[in-house]
């Protein structure tokens, strides 16, 4: 099964509506206002190592402030506790970014556009680390006087587990993007299963009103749904059956289906590198002795 469930809902999700709710609900006021009216669109470019990309997804968008561009990246975080050093990460990806903008340019300029980086984090714990970069930095008592050449930027926190579904609900997000949110405030809540389904009906019913336009986004909520047990597919199907009807339902099956597939096709996969593995270790026993260390550098 994929090991990215968070990454593709939250990818699918984030359109550039969804993303003007969010820097309506976390970003100060006037900083907010600054983008209702902007003309806000997708950035191509992932900026997370590869190694962190089964525990973290991020988008950056590109607002028109009037003639002024403006970068907004969302960073999202889904692992069930805190980065201690995310400042520092943040960092890293924002310098990314603009090493990126800059290869997109024309002529070389002399000035940077801002970025606005959001993380938005949905663990078990409420976020506890520094926001700030500089907090990050251990100055010796002799360079205390250097504290200014040290980098110092904040990045905006939304904390899901501290957010009610009332909340997620008001910040006038696209119906998927609502469902999507309250979905990750209860990534962790296996034991309410279907009960966090019923809580959103009335919105994923607007959604199965909606067939065939919303077919990909109730397709994306099942998907996710299914891989973290919130609700079984009998379940799912139920749900789905009574806000929408059969062809509601029928997104439910086609969900499984898919997993299925996916499952079966991930597993000869499997199967193939798994008969590599076995021959590559009986030539290498007739060469001599098949060491652990070896064993595991084939593995």
């Amino acid at each position: 099964m994929t090991n990215h469930p968070h990454d593709a809902l939250f990818k699918a999700s984030l359109t550039p509506e969804a993303a003007r709710s969010l820097c309506r609900a976390v970003l100060p006021g006037e900083l907010a206002d600054a983008f209702e009216s902007a003309e806000i669109t997708r950035a191509p470019g992932e900026f997370i190592e590869e190694a962190l990309r089964d525990r973290s997804s991020d988008v950056l968008y590109r607002a028109m402030l009037g003639e002024e561009e403006t970068l907004i990246y969302v960073l999202f975080e889904h692992q069930s506790t805190v980065d201690r050093l995310m400042a520092f990460r943040v960092l890293r990806y924002m310098v990314r970014i603009w090493s990126q903008w800059l290869d997109d340019q024309e002529a070389r300029p002399e000035r940077l556009p801002p970025i606005l980086p959001i993380v938005v984090y949905h663990g078990e714990r409420s976020w506890n680390a520094p926001h700030a970069f500089e907090d990050l930095v251990d100055l010796p008592a002799p360079l205390a006087s250097a504290k200014h050449l040290v980098p110092s930027f904040r990045f905006v926190l939304d904390d899901l587990s501290q957010r009610s579904d009332g909340e997620l609900r008001a910040r006038g997000a696209p119906t998927f993007a609502a469902v999507t949110w309250i979905f990750f405030r209860h990534a962790y809540d296996a034991d309410r299963g279907i009960e966090v389904w019923r809580s959103c009906a009335d919105l994923i019913g607007e959604l199965a009103n909606d067939l065939p336009q919303q077919h990909g986004s109730l397709l994306q909520l099942v998907r996710y749904s299914l891989l973290q047990s919130l609700g079984s597919p009998e379940e799912l199907r139920e749900e789905l059956r009574r806000v929408g009807g059969p062809r509601a339902e029928e997104v439910a099956v086609t969900a499984g289906e898919q997993l299925l597939e996916q499952g079966r096709r991930e597993g000869e996969v499997s199967g193939v590198l798994k008969g590599e593995r076995r021959l590559l270790l009986r030539i290498l026993a007739r060469l001599g002795t098949v060491t652990p260390g070896i064993d595991a550098r084939v593995q």
